[in-house]
């Protein structure tokens, strides 16, 4: 292997500057970063991880010691670990065990030999703390189990193995069930002790109802057939792990003439579950996720080790869906906008059929625009529920909606089940509850983290800007960055564009304008209600929209799945969009991004509050259908799914949902975005006012002043004229009061 006197010799350049390359530290210039690189590479040098850790007095690795990744749990854990401490810097080592002390015993050593950094066990032995500490003195220790003796520098990671066992035994005995199968790990193995414990806080310890069979990992599939000699009937078998059914379903085929019995097993909380069969659900990768945290405090700052973590049980979904109604008297009509959403709701129509006996019938307009059209005629009968934008509520929610309180259904415990920051902005006008958030949303910066880490472009960019490459905190950032990465103006850059910008439509155009608009201090209204549109913090933020405009590949664009496709190709390195679209980023058949995407709230830190609202109209004559719907679209079951499919569910279920997150992983950026999130004003300065109206002439001109029709200064002028010529103000001496919501 070619050593670094020999890339230095290749480059020209000094060994000092080899070093500070391939390590990543000193200031070096762009020139001779590129000489370094392509010397190293023509050479074949890789840096060896083992060697540079050395070489820095520690070994970066961690070592995870699991029976086998054959579990669901574990497999759903380790993709976490292997992520997050890669992402970190750290070298995953795993260990599989397989349930046998003499392994584990050995690979501790080995681990141990090898310098790691810390250990991760979910292990077999007996008196496990004891054990590793005469290995392992001086390493952080985390153990994947409820409890075992005190130790120092050491945590236990776990859920509730009693209030699982007690769940599930009680689960069969409410279904009456005769007798019960129970499967589990080794008796002695203080989680198998606490499982049992909450099965016989059900079913007495010697009850014949009960039969418990507990076995180590490697004896799963001898063991199994135990359920079947002789061959007894069971009503349900509860299985701690998939391992263990996959087993029993293998042994009854073999071994037993009976009716296949329910299995309740434990396994890793997901976006998507079979509605059929139950599961019992614990978030394993939710739980890896806190293990990597804590251990990266204790490792990178010194923070002691919690000596516990325990996270809830989530258990059994509880969806209990109405009983179905006759054929005759479930249909209802639904107007909505085609989104993905739309078409996420689509493909759970059956399921909707199946389990509630109602057909729901979609009605899907290609635009807002044509949704307010319908609103404006007379053909609001046909329809029992309506879509619509958030910012239409105080316009339209009264008069095309019934209050959610003239239905009896109780409403408290669905409003339960939604983030707390949406409960209100998205269903309450004049202190009453009208709507639903459907798809609520907000906006946030998406941006492609390896240009934006790698040191190549940061070294650039700082020689340009005489400043950091970091994410952009103000619009004017985004246009230096932007300006960076389009090749028009940086021949250098990887990527052809800066950003992807929207120009088009009534809905695009606004959403560009108005966080900028926020950023520097204005809004479309002032004080009074009064459109206020040629304001100096207007032209400033018209310019700045103008001038992403230059950076982009200037397409018009009316729809935000065009305007992201510039982004998910590659051929983009930012973009702002609202998060109801988001999932077309990754879901688009040319998305060439995955894995590079970062994210973060938009510059300015003042995104424009959107998505939509459901509601029941006045002219819905099965209201009680309609909020049996709502009761199944909010349920734990539908509203991963709905989000897993491109939907955004406002359930606080969907967000938390790890599966999700990886999927999505900006969700926890857009949940924490939410609080911040502008909504649009609402005067009562006008007769006429409409807030769809205002932003129509607002994108009119807007679009000019980008396509570079007429100066941003004529644009504001023209568009302050025409929504003046178009408003009538109230009658001053009327004795509503002027008021801007």
């Amino acid at each position: 292997m070619p050593t670094i006197k020999d890339i230095a010799k290749e480059a020209g350049v000094s060994q000092g500057t080899v070093s500070n390359v391939l390590n990543g530290r000193g200031n070096v210039s762009v020139e001779k970063i590129q000489l370094v690189q392509n010397a190293a590479e023509k050479l074949g040098y890789k840096l060896n991880a083992k060697a540079k850790s050395l070489r820095q007095g520690k070994d970066r690795s961690i070592a995870l010691l699991l029976p086998s990744i054959e579990h669901h749990k574990f497999a759903a854990m380790y993709e976490v670990f292997q992520r997050e401490f890669s992402e970190a810097g750290y070298h995953l080592q795993f260990y599989s065990t397989n349930s046998l002390e003499a392994t584990e015993l050995a690979m501790l050593s080995s681990a141990v030999y090898s310098r790691v950094s810390a250990i991760i066990t979910c292990s077999c032995l007996p008196d496990t703390t004891a054990r590793y500490r005469e290995e392992s003195a001086d390493l952080p220790l985390v153990l994947l189990q409820f409890s075992g003796q005190n130790c120092d520098d050491a945590m236990y990671a776990s859920f509730y193995p009693e209030q699982a066992g007690h769940d599930m035994a009680q689960y069969a005995r409410k279904r009456g069930a005769k007798r019960v199968g129970v499967f589990l790990n080794d008796s002695e193995l203080s989680d198998s002790v606490l499982f049992l414990r909450g099965i016989y806080s059900v079913y007495a310890k010697n009850s014949s109802v009960i039969r418990v069979i507990s076995c180590p990992d490697h004896q799963i599939d001898q063991q199994a057939f135990d359920f079947f000699d002789p061959d007894i009937p069971y009503d349900f078998i509860i299985c701690t792990d998939n391992r263990r059914e996959i087993a029993i379903r293998s042994a009854y085929a073999f071994s037993s003439q009976r009716k296949l019995p329910q299995f309740l097993t434990v396994t890793p909380r997901v976006a998507v579950t079979d509605p059929i069969h139950a599961v019992y659900e614990l978030d394993f990768k939710r739980l890896a996720h806190q293990v990597v945290k804590q251990l990266l405090e204790r490792l990178e700052n010194n923070v002691p080790l919690p000596k516990t973590l325990y996270l809830k049980n989530h258990g059994f979904r509880s969806f209990v869906f109405p009983q179905k109604i006759e054929p005759a008297s479930t249909n209802i009509r639904m107007l909505t906008i085609a989104s993905p959403s739309t078409t996420a709701l689509l493909r759970l129509l059956p399921h909707l059929k199946k389990s509630t006996g109602i057909q729901l019938e979609m009605v899907v307009l290609p635009s807002l625009r044509d949704v307010y059209d319908v609103i404006h005629s007379n053909s609001l009968e046909q329809y029992d529920l309506i879509r619509m934008d958030v910012a239409w509520m105080e316009e339209f929610a009264k008069h095309l909606f019934l209050p959610l309180s003239s239905n009896s259904f109780d409403w408290d415990a669905l409003f339960s089940t939604i983030i707390p920051q949406l409960r209100s902005d998205y269903s309450m006008v004049a202190g009453e509850r009208y709507c639903l958030p459907y798809d609520p949303s907000t906006q946030l910066l998406f941006y492609r983290k390896d240009l934006f880490t790698d040191p190549t472009y940061k070294r650039m960019f700082y020689e340009a800007n005489r400043r950091e490459l970091m994410v952009p905190r103000t619009f004017d950032e985004y246009n230096q960055i932007a300006r960076f990465f389009t090749q028009e103006q940086n021949p250098a850059s990887p990527v052809q564009y800066g950003t992807t910008v929207a120009v088009g439509n009534v809905v695009v155009s606004p959403s560009e304008f108005m966080p900028r608009l926020f950023e520097e201090g204005g809004n479309v209204l002032n004080a009074n209600g009064e459109i206020s549109l040629n304001t100096p913090e207007a032209l400033r933020a018209l310019k700045n929209y103008r001038e992403s405009y230059l950076y982009s590949d200037r397409a018009v664009h009316d729809v935000w799945k065009n305007v992201l496709e510039g982004f998910a190709d590659g051929s983009a390195a930012m973009t702002v969009v609202f998060i109801n679209y988001a999932s077309h980023i990754l879901n688009l058949k040319r998305s060439s991004i995955a894995g590079k995407l970062g994210f973060a709230t938009v510059p300015g830190g003042k995104p424009l509050q959107g998505g939509g609202v459901i509601g029941i109209t006045h002219s819905c004559k099965q209201p009680e259908v309609a909020c049996n719907f709502f009761n199944w679209l909010y349920s734990d079951l539908i509203a991963p799914i709905f989000t897993m499919l491109g939907g955004l569910s406002p359930c606080k279920c969907a967000y938390n949902n790890r599966d999700i997150k990886e999927k999505y992983p900006w969700l926890s950026a857009a949940y924490n975005s939410f609080p911040s999130a502008q909504r649009r004003g609402s005067s009562r300065f006008y007769t006429n006012f409409s807030e769809l109206q205002l932003e129509s002439i607002l994108a009119s001109h807007v679009r000019k002043a980008i396509l570079g029709i007429c100066s941003p200064e004529e644009a504001l002028v023209a568009a302050q004229a025409e929504c003046d010529r178009f408003f009538l103000p109230k009658d001053p001496t009327a004795s509503d009061q002027n008021i801007c919501k």
